[in-house]
């Protein structure tokens, strides 16, 4: 878009603002800027506005759905798109699938014992693939199939087929993309615990979600999430991901390669 970077206003009054220039001029813009770029009272709650500043000193707004990610620049568009309950139609579809998918994903690992996780790797030969491993919390044991994992439980054997032939290695925990958790014992059945791993320049870091199988709101933390759980209140870090925690680990055993984090950015 033109101009100078934006002021960028959301309608719940949580405004995301650049940092300060040094030059006197160009604060003094921005903080006229800022003036400007207050969110109207018909803008809906989430909706974001951004102001631009042109060279010859138009001020310019844009509105964005929350949702959908449309755009627009007048009160009347918004007004007209907000009529046409684009975003409610978006939302039901996103809450169908995640239904459907949640369905897939616990009735599919209803043989999972407790204190079993998964445990997703990067693998292959180029490594553009990603595993699923069944990790057993207290041992470490690693299996990589349903079969495996019962014949362990049921008779304390481990199959000699329960590898990937070379393909994923376990040896360390460079190539861990995350550890997910079906029905974590601090909240009710259907929740999900998901920790995606990351490397920083300083160390290796695992980042959690919570995420509630009904309004597939995911949580930073258990405490806000046991918070949601007592009061029904969203908390303001509280998001719904664009691919939900179950389309991304319903495969059995492998799949193409995603970068986690991209496809879980939020709304």
């Amino acid at each position: 878009m033109p101009g100078d970077k934006p002021v960028i206003e959301i309608s719940d009054d949580k405004r995301v603002e650049e940092p300060a220039m040094v030059n006197e001029k160009d604060a003094k813009e921005e903080e006229d800027t800022e003036a400007l770029a207050r969110a109207p009272d018909w803008l809906p709650d989430g909706w974001i506005m951004e102001v631009y500043r042109e060279e010859d000193g138009t001020i310019r707004r844009y509105y964005s759905s929350p949702v959908s990610d449309c755009t627009f620049t007048t009160e009347k568009e918004v007004l007209d798109y907000l009529f046409s309950e684009e975003d409610e139609r978006i939302l039901e579809s996103k809450e169908e699938e995640r239904a459907a998918a949640d369905s897939t994903l616990h009735e599919t690992h209803q043989w999972l014992p407790k204190g079993w996780v998964m445990e997703i790797r990067a693998g292959g030969e180029k490594m553009d693939k990603m595993y699923k491993f069944y990790v057993h919390s207290q041992t470490g044991v690693r299996l990589v199939s349903k079969e495996d994992v019962l014949l362990y439980v049921n008779d304390s054997r481990i199959s000699a087929e329960c590898d990937t032939k070379g393909q994923c290695d376990t040896s360390s925990d460079d190539n861990i993309l995350a550890k997910v958790e079906l029905n974590p014992k601090e909240l009710p059945d259907g929740w999900v615990k998901e920790e995606v791993f990351r490397k920083t320049k300083e160390r290796f870091r695992g980042d959690l979600n919570y995420t509630d199988p009904t309004s597939g709101y995911t949580f930073r933390s258990l405490k806000p999430a046991l918070s949601y759980l007592k009061t029904g209140e969203i908390p303001n870090r509280a998001t719904i991901q664009k691919t939900s925690v179950h389309d991304l680990y319903s495969f059995d055993k492998s799949a193409d390669l995603v970068i986690i984090i991209s496809k879980r950015k939020k709304l």
